[in-house]
């Protein structure tokens, strides 16, 4: 990679969207985040994981598209954006999912998704890069997960058709499926020795994730070093996700 690049990234400010702000930032690039909360996002710009950062809904449009126009203002421009903020699903039966609450899962994971795409297509510089953080329950839906795993398998659906729409415009538009890592998402399975237990034994690398698995992968993607790829949908799951 070749010189600092300037990034944004929704839902930079926790979980794996911070794993990747920290990732890219410590390679020399100066990296935007956004986060619901202006405590959040000032945590993450205090320690150093980013350079600066916007409150914002990604399910709000206007609020997307000032976030990015506070960090081409920030930066003088963009040449990547981590499309990763979502929400988790309720954990409950099908039979007893809330819609209101389903629909939640969808305006921030989907919907969110679109605002975001909609926004780095406006702004980015060519040749540029949108990755798309969906799940590997995109493509191995879980039990109990029918929200999430329907959020995630609509994102890889919007990354795959931004990559046929948007290639020939000099966008790479990748979309990585991560399993399994520390996160406050996570943190309850991950916690609990029995889930634990479970989990390890469905993942044939025999561990979880770790932030420099998916600080790694992303950082390569947005470094757009292979457009060719634009389209590629990656599992990050040591090949939990079979």
């Amino acid at each position: 990679m070749s010189g600092p690049r300037r990034y944004l990234i929704t839902g930079g400010t926790s979980g794996i969207g911070d794993m990747c702000a920290q990732h890219l930032t410590g390679d020399g690039h100066r990296v935007w985040v956004t986060g619901t909360r202006e405590q959040t996002v000032a945590a993450a710009i205090d320690r150093g994981a980013a350079a600066g950062g916007s409150v914002a809904d990604t399910a709000d449009a206007a609020a997307v598209k000032q976030a990015f126009d506070d960090a081409i203002a920030a930066f003088g421009g963009l040449d990547g954006v981590f499309l990763n903020a979502g929400i988790d699903g309720e954990g409950k039966p099908a039979e007893k999912l809330d819609p209101a609450t389903f629909r939640r899962v969808l305006d921030v994971n989907v919907l969110g998704i679109l605002n975001g795409a909609q926004a780095a297509h406006r702004t980015l510089a060519r040749p540029g890069a949108i990755v798309v953080n969906a799940s590997v329950n995109a493509i191995r839906p879980e039990a109990y997960f029918a929200d999430y795993n329907a959020s995630k398998a609509a994102a890889v659906a919007l990354a795959s058709t931004f990559a046929m729409e948007w290639s020939t415009d000099g966008l790479c538009i990748t979309c990585v499926c991560p399993g399994y890592f520390h996160t406050n998402m996570t943190a309850h399975s991950l916690e609990d020795p029995q889930i634990s237990s479970e989990l390890l034994a469905r993942i044939p690398a025999g561990r979880f994730g770790e932030a420099t698995d998916i600080g790694a992968t992303v950082a390569f993607l947005l470094s757009n070093q292979a457009p060719f790829l634009s389209g590629a949908v990656i599992p990050i799951a040591g090949a939990g996700n079979v």
